[in-house]
């Protein structure tokens, strides 16, 4: 940091660097915190519906969300099956827990970025 910043900073305070991290299509949130959960809890549960009330969130929030990833996706990321004798239900591609895995890695890498230049602003 330059010496400017450091005048300007208050001494004997604790700045932070904070952020959060999210993918966009065509200039609108896509792939973020939000949808991460609400796909691991469907992978977990196996319903959208399920998956919503965890999340305290309508099923009609949560549908829209679904919806939205699959229609700007290449694949569809959730599978649903409707009816049945089983009731139906919802489950992620195999490619969808790929995605998610390298989102968590590109965040750990930002809590690192973040970590790193919290440490040097208070230096």
């Amino acid at each position: 940091m330059t010496k400017g910043k450091r005048k300007i900073l208050s001494k004997n305070k604790n700045f932070t660097v904070n952020g959060s991290l999210w993918i966009e299509c065509n200039g609108e949130r896509f792939f973020g915190p939000g949808p991460v959960e609400l796909l691991e809890r469907i992978n977990e549960t196996g319903s959208i519906n399920q998956a919503a009330k965890q999340m305290q969130m309508s099923y009609k929030k949560a549908w829209e969300i679904i919806n939205m990833l699959n229609t700007q996706s290449a694949q569809p990321l959730v599978i649903t099956q409707t009816g049945g004798n089983s009731g139906g239900g919802s489950i992620i591609t195999s490619e969808t827990k790929e995605i998610i895995a390298w989102y968590q890695s590109l965040r750990e890498k930002f809590k690192d970025f973040l970590k790193k230049e919290t440490e040097e602003l208070n230096l």
